[in-house]
């Protein structure tokens, strides 16, 4: 059971089908809206057929990856819903949307699951490294579960089993741990630019602090890799901090929700006294 077709030619569908070709399985085909982007994805993988027809991409295949994106993803489930789908697994790979979407295709004859990397890809690539020992999220039929795994072991990746009804929910958190800390960057690069420093500089200056404390938090758990003022109950680091971004209204609201939620953290540790954590909570609102 190797045939596999992939639907969606992007970042993800790209990625998956090259690091799949390589784990012994066989892309027959990769289909996409534009030929072009399929021609170019077949190039990158070094196998399939690049097609612009669903139907087609899959008649052959036994293992179907839709990858498209989530408001995308029922066009395709109506396209394919016409057509004998006799014992195909079919997979889509939303982290939001649970394997129910597929449903109209059990009718067809098809077997089927969500199947979620907990990884981001900025770019289609050969990088076999990207599904090295992350995290998939799945849920489905349990034949489609037990397919999911052997894929899964054979990336070298891991998994574990959620409930439909979670899936907003952790996707939500995979998208603050990811996106937002993206954001986070930008803040504080906004911050330096303001007061002189050069972009290769602030990049230089922000990484080395970002990946120590990246690291902290995986020797020490989250609770005990919180620094900086709110950590040390430092009130007057605190209040120096928001007075120099009243300028900054937008930044001021950002930087408040965060402190509030590092405070959480820090009174987890019980590491603040009761007076510290009243007097912090008066100058966040």
């Amino acid at each position: 059971m190797k045939k596999t077709s992939i639907i969606g030619a992007g970042r993800l569908g790209t990625t998956l089908g090259y690091s799949l070709s390589k784990k012994g399985f066989k892309i027959i085909s990769v289909s996409c809206r534009t030929l072009l982007s399929a021609k170019n994805s077949v190039d990158l993988i070094g196998q399939g057929i690049p097609m612009s027809d669903n139907k087609k991409a899959v008649k052959n295949a036994e293992i179907v990856m839709i990858s498209v994106p989530d408001d995308h993803i029922k066009n395709v489930v109506n396209e394919l819903s016409s057509i004998n789908l006799n014992q195909k697994f079919i997979f889509h790979c939303s982290g939001l949307i649970s394997s129910k979407t597929l449903s109209p295709l059990k009718k067809s004859g098809a077997v089927t699951a969500s199947l979620h990397p907990i990884q981001s890809f900025p770019k289609k690539s050969r990088d076999l490294n990207r599904f090295k020992n992350i995290y998939f999220s799945i849920e489905g039929d349990k034949k489609a579960q037990k397919i999911s795994n052997m894929i899964i072991k054979k990336l070298g990746s891991r998994s574990f089993v959620i409930n439909p009804e979670d899936k907003p929910l952790y996707h939500t958190a995979c998208t603050i741990a990811s996106n937002y800390l993206v954001v986070i960057m930008g803040l504080a690069e906004n911050l330096l630019e303001k007061v002189g420093v050069k972009k290769e500089v602030r990049d230089e200056m922000l990484f080395p602090l970002v990946k120590g404390t990246l690291n902290n938090i995986t020797k020490k758990g989250i609770p005990g890799s919180l620094t900086g003022p709110i950590s040390r109950g430092d009130i007057e680091t605190l209040k120096s901090h928001l007075n120099c971004l009243k300028n900054y209204p937008s930044i001021l609201r950002a930087y408040k929700e965060l402190a509030q939620q590092g405070l959480e953290t820090a009174s987890k540790e019980n590491r603040l006294s009761q007076n510290e954590i009243r007097e912090i909570k008066a100058l966040l609102e």
